[in-house]
């Protein structure tokens, strides 16, 4: 297993796959700029292996239109190949921020949180505030997050509610998660002053769920406050 993602080729082609989501053997090999016949070797060795996946559609994320023929199949990493790939990398951050608690205290590891999800406000901020509405606003974050390997995907709130469903299929940091919650709750509290509305988490990767599951309101908060100051005056 350790030699899975020793080639170049595959190391590449496995962080296209953690970046991108799913993704057809020839998209991905534009991406990579290298022969689609490489790319699908690459694949189907790891398919064999049980390091990614196959299916006829994405399991998630925006569909192209169908044309003539046969679709292609698009690929996405298995949990067991995400995790060897992420745990290269995850063991680093989980021993730089223990190292912090350990010698600065626990509140250093939440000002570090803080520090990064702040970095988020500030990459993100400029391309949200020029949408105009919250459904814009959140497809735009949803955009961002992927680009930075969170693989998410936004769904138009319907119902009485109105809320939308901000999904993330995959979290780079979720192992440091585990073990200090610290980084979830600076991550809700950017999506909170990034989109300007209540943001609920449901899920997270990190507590054992499958995806981070967030639900976003559609109403600005002033108006929620005022919903239940009403609520609480009856």
């Amino acid at each position: 297993m350790v030699m899975e993602f020793k080639t170049v080729g595959r190391d590449r082609l496995a962080r296209e796959l953690l970046k991108l989501g799913p993704i057809t053997a020839s998209d991905l090999a534009e991406a990579l700029g290298i022969s689609a016949v490489a790319v699908r070797k690459h694949l189907e060795d790891m398919n064999e292996k049980n390091l990614v996946k196959s299916h006829e559609i994405a399991p998630f994320g925006p569909s192209k239109p169908k044309g003539r023929g046969r679709p292609a199949r698009v690929y996405s990493l298995t949990s067991q190949g995400r995790d060897f790939f992420e745990n290269q990398y995850q063991s680093l951050a989980q021993d730089a921020v223990l190292f912090i608690k350990q010698n600065y205290g626990s509140k250093a590891v939440k000002d570090f949180a803080r520090s990064r999800a702040n970095e988020m406000l500030n990459k993100y901020s400029l391309m949200i505030n020029k949408s105009k509405d919250i459904n814009s606003k959140v497809e735009v974050l949803a955009q961002s997050l992927t680009k930075d390997g969170f693989a998410a995907t936004a769904d138009k709130g319907s119902g009485p509610t109105q809320t939308i469903q901000l999904c993330q299929h995959n979290c780079p940091i979720a192992h440091v998660a585990e073990e200090h919650p610290e980084f979830c709750d600076a991550e809700l509290d950017a999506f909170n002053k990034l989109l300007g509305v209540n943001v609920t988490r449901l899920s997270t990767i990190a507590t054992g769920g499958n995806i981070c599951t967030s639900l976003v309101s559609t109403m600005p908060k002033n108006a929620v406050s005022s919903a239940q100051q009403y609520k609480e005056s009856k």
